[in-house]
């Protein structure tokens, strides 16, 4: 696996995986008490009690969280753990955790690569998610909001991968490497995210839909343009490869899961054929996967406004 891939629980040290597994439990047992106490007798001893039970459990998975936060435990696998613990998911080695967010102020190829790898991975989900809900038969994006700021958010990373590439002078080379990297990634997580169920699709595609990404993406190309006005920055190549738009990466991403949904077809319809020799009654059965993405268009580095410096 690629770094800054999602991982899973079992890939994570044990160390790690028993935090979260602590975050987890404390956050279930938080929702539990809340549920509880409000089917009680409001003013009631019970009530009161549990009020004071929930207090203490919060404040219990407050200092771990903190400890987590200070041992360098990536934030959004700890956001992972509380959410699943809360939404009643069961704790199991399976449990997929987001890619690591990449580390902002970096001005050099890895800055762009872990973007690049982000966008990937953004794109993936966000067809193998559509694609579940279809088979499932939702038709309808049901979080048209959460989606459309996906799509700004993979717009602004997509406008700071560019304007990045050209600030530090990556020369085609550079980019042909880093951008290519993408297209294989997006492969990859297509293939690792096709047999996830919809609880888990939608907690890492909704990761990605919070709007703190698109305004820190902000923030730091504001920063970035401050400090090419103040040196002897590289002027734009016209002919320089720019990276995949995240149009282009989901359209890839709908092409390999269409060729795994037609590969799964014909292995099907190996199997059904050998049934109705051995059963002529056997039906042949067929895996339609009508789902729609619908890809945000490329976005040009002067899109986003000068926000300010960094916080």
């Amino acid at each position: 696996m690629s770094p800054n891939s999602p991982l899973r629980i079992r890939d994570i040290p044990l160390e790690q995986a028993a935090v979260l597994r602590r975050i987890h439990q404390l956050a279930a047992l938080g929702s539990w008490l809340r549920q509880a106490m409000q089917a009680s007798t409001p003013g009631s001893a019970d009530s009161t009690l549990m009020f004071g039970q929930v207090s203490e459990v919060d404040r219990d998975r407050d200092l771990t969280e903190i400890h987590a936060r200070l041992d360098r435990m990536p934030a959004n696998w700890v956001d992972q753990a509380r959410a699943a613990g809360q939404s009643g998911r069961a704790w199991t080695v399976e449990l997929l955790l987001p890619a690591p967010r990449p580390a902002t102020g970096r001005r050099n190829i890895k800055r762009v690569l872990d973007d690049t790898r982000q966008l990937a991975d953004m794109a993936a989900i966000t067809v193998a998610r559509e694609h579940r809900l279809a088979t499932d038969g939702v038709t309808a994006e049901p979080e048209p909001a959460a989606a459309a700021q996906l799509r700004r958010n993979m717009e602004a990373i997509w406008t700071r991968v560019a304007a990045t590439a050209t600030s530090i002078g990556m020369d085609r080379k550079q980019r042909a490497r880093v951008f290519n990297a993408a297209s294989s990634d997006v492969n990859e997580r297509v293939e690792s995210y096709l047999h996830d169920s919809l609880d888990d699709l939608n907690a890492q595609w909704s990761s990605y839909t919070i709007p703190t990404i698109a305004a820190s993406v902000r923030r730091s190309l504001g920063s970035l343009r401050r400090t090419d006005r103040s040196a002897d920055t590289p002027t734009v190549v016209s002919d320089a490869e720019q990276p995949p738009t995240p149009k282009a990466l989901i359209e890839r991403a709908r092409d390999i899961l269409n060729r795994e949904a037609a590969n799964s077809f014909e292995a099907g319809t190996d199997i059904d054929a050998a049934i109705a020799a051995a059963m002529p009654a056997a039906r042949a059965r067929g895996w339609d996967t009508p789902a729609d993405v619908h890809g945000g268009e490329s976005a040009v580095i002067e899109a986003y406004p000068d926000a300010g410096p960094d916080p």
